[in-house]
């Protein structure tokens, strides 16, 4: 028999089971967040961004995912606020999320519900029309851009001036213009960043115009497609209420895209023979010497700066100017500097700069032919071949002062130090009659040829016992070789460059003329080589004496001793073959 008060207890407990689980039903339905969506306005242009609001009375379930909208619309950019009232006691909290957005292509576009967690927004939609996209090239809208290319059958490798005109009757900000697009072209803005800006007429209507121009260099032949240029700004938008028009002004993004352009690039005509093609509009080759007309002292440098100008063409496309090296004398050595190359951007077109400077210096007195220089060119505006032409030029190379006070004929003091030939007396200088031998020639021609062997004979012994003085000394010369010595001595300690290369040259110059000079050795000449790359080298730098001194101290030993160096007949000027990249330390002078 069942319990009637155990049957009431289970029936108890079953009805607050039920009502527990209706509770839980209702609290969840009453936690989902409710989330709605409006826009801005509606329809909206085509090319105009719009405003997608998202709204909320409590708190989502997790941060929303917007990249659904992705499909149809090109997200600009999102921001979050959060409302808080209190009205007849009860306070409310509301949440927004804005989202600016802008429609790839026109119609009734959805708008898929947005993920909130597990929460989501309501399914919207809205109109995208695409009347003014179609008007804002022709000159009725706000703003519109016009694109122009000249000239449009460039040659390959040619300068085309693109230029892009802003045309606006309403104020804008914060507008970001895309670069230029074309396969296989160099794209170089003009005008440093600076865009003058006018006033013009289009259909009767007054525009403000912003013009920017560009420089465009293709590389290839045949058809070329310039892609449409793409303007991005921000302009003022309606404001939801009069309270945020003045706190928080609106603005909406506009982009207006300009026509495309296809242009016909020829290439390299025929008719031009040149080695390297150059294109321009414009070229100039100028020729410049530290001294005019050029004029040199012998063992001294002079430097010549060629400079080579081209309006409408890159400085990839200028060649080597001084393509004369190989054409020049023996007697002329060249050491050229790494040459300067530059671009100027002004707004009628880029120009140009290669400046190449050498520095030449003869080893021997005289006049020397500088042959000329021609650089065939393509002139774009007058469409022929023309030539740049530098005419020949005469360098006059004077003696250097220790070589004018030697006196005009040193032959004749090398002779008299050289011992006299001692040949036999021909038959007809004696007496016919061997018999007179008593006679006054006999003895005469006899005491002649005693003293010719005497004098030989004490040359050849004064020669092998000269070890006295490590400095031979010519008295001939006003300034003696003890003194040329001390000079390079006090030069290399102190590590000036100029006045050792100085010293060296007078030094081999009153060498030059006297009988016990002797070919340096290979060590001197590598630190006479290391000297010349520091003073005239590509890299001018700071060099150190203290080798030199050494081996040219071992040098004038070896000469007094009469100990001949090591074979190494190198001349005392550098070769324009030597390599240039020693490194020199900075200089001190």
């Amino acid at each position: 028999m069942v319990n009637p008060m155990a049957k009431g207890k289970r029936a108890t407990v079953r009805r607050w089971l039920w009502l527990g689980l209706l509770l839980a039903l209702y609290a969840g339905l009453g936690l989902a967040a409710r989330i709605e969506v409006s826009l801005d306005r509606n329809p909206v242009p085509l090319g105009e961004s719009f405003t997608l609001i998202f709204s909320a009375d409590a708190s989502p379930d997790d941060d929303p995912d917007f990249s659904t909208l992705e499909q149809d619309f090109e997200v600009l950019g999102q921001s979050q606020s959060n409302q808080y009232s209190l009205n007849n006691g009860h306070a409310s909290h509301r949440i927004e999320w804005q989202v600016s957005v802008m429609a790839k292509h026109a119609g009734n576009l959805a708008i898929p519900p947005i993920a909130f967690g597990k929460d989501r927004s309501e399914p919207f939609s809205v109109t995208v029309v695409p009347g003014p996209a179609k008007r804002r090239n022709n000159g009725d809208g706000e703003v519109f851009m016009e694109v122009e290319a000249e000239p449009k059958n460039p040659y390959v490798q040619a300068q085309v001036i693109y230029s892009v005109r802003v045309l606006s009757r309403i104020a804008f900000g914060d507008a970001r213009l895309s670069t230029p697009e074309a396969a296989d072209t160099l794209v170089e803005r003009l005008g440093d960043g600076q865009n003058p800006s006018s006033i013009v007429i289009r259909n009767g209507v007054q525009y403000k115009m912003t013009e920017i121009r560009y420089a465009l260099f293709p590389q290839k032949s045949g058809p070329l497609r310039i892609e449409p240029m793409q303007l991005e700004m921000q302009v003022a938008g309606g404001a939801r209420s009069l309270f945020n028009a003045f706190l928080n002004p609106q603005t909406r993004t506009q982009r207006i895209v300009s026509e495309a352009l296809t242009l016909e690039v020829r290439p390299v005509p025929a008719e031009f023979k040149g080695k390297h093609w150059l294109p321009a509009r414009y070229l100039e080759l100028e020729d410049s010497w530290a001294k005019n007309p050029p004029k040199t002292t012998a063992g001294d440098p002079l430097t010549r700066t060629l400079t080579l100008k081209a309006q409408g063409a890159t400085v990839g496309l200028l060649p080597e100017i001084n393509t004369t090296a190989t054409a020049l004398p023996d007697a002329i050595k060249q050491y050229p500097d790494q040459p300067i190359q530059n671009e100027e951007k002004p707004t009628s077109g880029l120009i140009g700069m290669r400046q190449e400077k050498t520095a030449m210096m003869a080893t021997n007195p005289g006049t020397y032919t500088i042959p000329a220089l021609e650089i065939p060119w393509w002139n774009t505006l007058a469409n022929r071949m023309e030539t740049a032409r530098i005419p020949e030029r005469t360098l006059t190379v004077q003696a250097t002062a220790a070589t004018r006070q030697i006196p005009e004929t040193p032959t004749l003091i090398a002779e008299a130090s050289k011992p006299p030939k001692t040949t036999e007396t021909p038959n007809a200088a004696l007496p016919t009659t061997v018999s007179q031998t008593n006679g006054p020639w006999f003895w005469l021609v006899l005491l002649f040829g005693f003293g010719w062997i005497s004098t030989g004979l004490a040359w050849y012994l004064s020669k092998r016992s000269n070890h006295k003085s490590s400095i031979p000394v010519n008295s001939d010369s006003e300034t003696s070789v003890h003194k040329l010595v001390l000079a390079i001595e006090h030069a290399c300690k102190a590590s000036d460059a100029v006045a050792a290369r100085k010293a060296l040259s007078n030094w081999v110059n009153n060498q030059r003329f006297r009988s016990e000079a002797q070919p340096y050795g290979s060590r001197l000449a590598k630190e006479i080589k290391l000297l010349d790359q520091c003073l005239y080298g590509r890299r001018q730098s700071a060099w150190e004496g203290q080798g030199l001194w050494q081996s040219f101290r071992d040098h004038i030993e070896n000469m007094a001793r009469g100990t001949p160096s090591k074979p190494a007949l190198e001349s005392l000027y550098l070769s324009s073959n030597s390599p240039s990249n020693i490194q020199c330390k900075e200089p001190r002078y």
